[in-house]
């Protein structure tokens, strides 16, 4: 069963890993069903989605501090 959005947890990854990626949202099914995750592949999309989706704020960021464009220290 699916839930509402607004009990989601919204997680964001941004990785331009597409194995770590992989692994990440392998993981995250494995012990929370209820998240929704969106994944940018570097800091330039990272910010041109937080800048689509918000508000509502994702409820977490998870960042990769070695990627291209923009890294995750900028």
């Amino acid at each position: 069963m699916i839930k509402e959005n607004a009990t989601l947890k919204k997680i964001l990854l941004a990785d331009d890993d597409s194995d770590d990626c992989m692994i990440f949202e392998e993981a995250l099914r494995a012990v929370a069903t209820d998240t929704l995750l969106t994944i940018a592949k570097d800091g330039q999309q990272l910010m041109d989605t937080l800048k689509l989706t918000v508000p509502p704020s994702p409820d977490i960021i998870f960042l990769d501090l070695n990627m291209p464009r923009k890294n995750g220290s900028e």
